[in-house]
């Protein structure tokens, strides 16, 4: 499944711009759940842990040519998975394991992202429109220009999806 040929991803620049802000909305929304809920501050951080674990198998399994290297995934996430993953290099591939770690990888990301609309919500309604917008806009940007030239963009569902959305757009 790798990509032969594959360099180093040439979009870092524009990545970590995209994304820090986003890693600093993270934080920011943990600090908050700190403040109003530790519960839901423990299952919010525990989610980073989760999609991080599950999401360095699913790198292994796709023979991601970012493995402990620098990883362009969305919200950041991979940062940690393709150093992680490369305990995972030299295990046994498992097509039921994969599906079990990218279903659970799917769920703690959307977690990630579900799980602080309550919240903000209850807190203040403007709160929760400011979040949704940055999701919004990070998904876009990110759909538009991350995910199109990434090395896993043939198989990883995202990098399918942003390749026929600019193909239609004519990008």
């Amino acid at each position: 499944m790798k990509e032969e040929g594959c360099v180093p991803y040439q979009r870092k620049s524009l990545y970590l711009i995209l994304t820090i802000p986003m890693i600093v909305m993270y934080v920011v929304i943990a600090i908050f759940l700190w403040q109003i809920n530790i519960v839901a501050f423990s299952i919010y951080v525990s989610l980073f842990v989760f999609v991080a674990f599950f999401m360095s198998y699913i790198c292994v399994y796709w023979e991601c040519p970012y493995v402990g290297k620098f990883a362009p995934c969305v919200g950041g996430f991979c940062l940690p998975s393709s150093q992680i993953a490369r305990l995972f290099k030299n295990a046994k591939r498992s097509e039921t394991r994969y599906n079990i770690f990218l279903n659970l990888a799917y769920v703690s990301f959307f977690g990630i992202i579900l799980l602080p609309i309550y919240f903000l919500y209850v807190q203040n309604v403007i709160y929760l429109l400011v979040y949704v917008g940055i999701i919004v806009a990070y998904w876009v940007m990110f759909t538009l220009y991350i995910c199109p030239v990434c090395g896993t963009r043939h198989i990883c569902p995202g990098g399918q999806t942003a390749v026929k959305i600019r193909e239609k757009l004519k990008l």
